[in-house]
C-alpha cells in the first residue's frame, strides 16, 4: 500500500500531512527509511529532526542512496533560494514548506507518489478498440469491457466518441467527470480519487470515462500527451482498462498507444466501403508493422454468406488475426434504446459466446512509455518559484 513516511517526532505535522492528502494515503511517523518491499513510498525528511551538527545536504544525499530510488523531499520552514538549491543538488526530489497550504504540499506529495506508482506498478491491461463507424466500435468496447469486469473492481471503459459518448447512453448512466477533469487532476488522481469521481455502473461494476464529460462537446485545452499520461495512470492503477478511440485520430497519440497495447482490436462490417475506410485509417496513424500484426479484426455483423469474409479482409488490412463477431441488429438496437446491454441480458447469445472468446484471449503485457520526466534544472525552477517566490 503506497505512504508518506515522515522522518520525524512531530505527530502535529503529520496530521497536517494527512489533511493536506484528503486522508487518502497514510502518512507514518517513522525514524528509518522503510523497506523496499513496503510498497510505494515518498520519503519526507522534516528539516527540525536533522541533527544540528549535520549538513541538511549531507542528510539528504544520504537518505537518498537509502531510499533506493524512491522520491525524497525536504520539509523545511526556510524559503532561501539557496537551501532550495542545494537540497536539490544533494538528490531531493522537491521541497515543501512547513506552513504551506494544503492545496501546494497535496499536489506536490500526490504527484510523486504518482510517478512513482506508474514507474513501478505491473501495468494493467489495456485494449485498443478502433474503427471508422461512430457507434459500433463504442458498442463492441462496452460489451467487451462488460464481460471482463463480471463485478470485479479496478475494470474502466473509456469512450473518445463523439459529439457525445456512445457508452453512455448504452450503459444508461449520468456522466459528470470527464477527461478534463481528470486531466486537471491527474497530479492527485489516484484509486481512490477515481473511485469515487468516475460514474460506474452498479450491476457490473465497470467504470466509464468519456471524452465529452457528459457536455456534449469536445473538451479544449488538452494535449496528446495528456491522455498519454492520463492512460499510463490509469494502467498503473486499474487492472484492466478498455479504451474505445472513437473520434480521437491524433496518429502520433494512437501509435504511441498502439505500440504500448496489449491488444488493439479493429471493427469493420463486410463492406467493401468500411474496409476502404479503415485501410486508410491504418495508413494515416502509420501503425508499425509489429503492431499490424498484433491487430486482431473484428468481423462485426458476420455473415457466413458474404463473400467478403474475415480471411480476404485481413489479408487486404495486413491485419495479423480475425474474429467473427454475429450480431442480431434488432435485439442490439433495442438493447441500446433501452440501456441493457446486451453483455448482461442475453449472455447465451452467439454474440456473447464470441465476446467471451474475444475478452479472454490476453497477451503479454506491454508498458506505455512516455518519454522525458522534468530535467533538474526544470525541477529546480518550480521548486525556486514555489518556495521562494510565494513569501508570507
Amino acid at each position: 500500500m503506497a505512504e508518506i513516511a515522515l522522518l520525524s517526532v512531530d505527530r502535529a505535522f503529520a496530521d497536517r500531512l494527512s489533511l493536506a492528502l484528503e486522508g487518502r494515503i497514510p502518512v507514518s511517523l517513522v525514524q528509518a527509511v522503510p523497506p523496499l518491499d513496503a510498497g510505494p513510498c515518498v520519503i519526507v525528511i522534516d528539516e527540525p529532526a536533522i541533527p544540528a551538527d549535520r549538513a541538511i545536504a549531507m542528510a539528504i544525499a544520504g537518505m537518498v542512496e537509502t531510499a533506493a530510488g524512491r522520491p525524497v523531499v525536504l520539509a523545511t520552514e526556510n524559503r532561501d533560494a539557496d537551501l532550495v538549491l542545494r537540497a536539490i543538488r544533494a538528490g531531493a526530489s522537491d521541497v515543501i514548506h512547513r506552513d504551506a497550504d494544503n492545496e501546494e504540499t497535496g499536489q506536490v506529495l500526490t504527484r510523486l507518489l504518482n510517478t512513482l506508482t506508474t514507474s513501478q506498478a505491473r501495468p494493467g491491461q489495456l485494449t485498443l478498440v478502433v474503427g471508422v463507424d461512430a457507434e459500433i466500435p463504442a458498442i463492441f468496447a462496452t460489451d467487451l469491457a462488460l464481460v471482463r469486469a463480471d463485478k470485479r473492481a479496478g475494470h474502466i471503459l473509456v469512450d473518445c466518441t463523439m459529439p457525445t459518448s456512445a457508452a453512455e447512453a448504452y450503459l444508461d448512466i449520468q456522466i459528470d467527470y470527464g477527461i478534463a477533469s481528470a486531466v486537471a487532476d491527474i497530479d492527485r488522481l489516484d484509486s481512490i480519487l477515481l473511485s469515487s469521481a468516475l460514474a460506474r455502473h452498479e450491476p457490473s461494476g465497470l467504470s466509464l470515462l468519456t471524452l465529452d464529460g457528459g457536455t456534449g462537446s469536445e473538451p479544449a485545452g488538452i494535449a496528446p500527451t495528456d491522455i498519454a499520461s492520463l492512460i499510463k495512470l490509469l494502467r498503473a492503477t486499474c487492472e484492466d482498462i478498455v479504451l474505445c478511440v472513437g473520434s480521437m485520430r491524433h496518429g502520433g497519440l494512437l501509435r504511441d498507444l498502439a505500440a504500448g497495447a496489449d491488444g488493439i482490436e479493429l471493427v469493420c462490417t463486410q463492406s467493401i466501403r468500411d474496409l476502404e475506410s479503415s485501410r486508410r485509417m491504418i495508413e494515416k496513424i502509420g501503425l508499425s508493422a509489429d503492431t499490424m500484426k498484433r491487430t486482431r479484426l473484428i468481423v462485426w455483423g458476420h455473415q457466413p454468406g458474404i463473400l467478403l469474409d474475415g480471411r480476404r479482409m485481413v489479408d487486404a488490412l495486413g491485419l495479423g488475426s480475425f474474429a467473427n463477431v454475429p450480431v442480431d441488429t434488432v435485439a442490439l438496437r433495442n438493447a441500446v434504446n433501452s440501456g441493457k446491454p446486451l453483455a448482461l441480458e442475453d449472455k447465451d447469445s452467439a454474440y456473447v459466446r464470441a465476446l467471451r472468446r474475444i475478452g479472454g484471449q490476453r497477451t503479454a503485457v506491454r508498458p506505455l512509455t512516455i518519454a522525458g520526466g522534468p530535467s533538474l534544472t526544470d525541477r529546480l525552477r518550480e521548486t525556486v518559484a514555489r518556495i521562494a517566490g510565494r513569501r508570507m
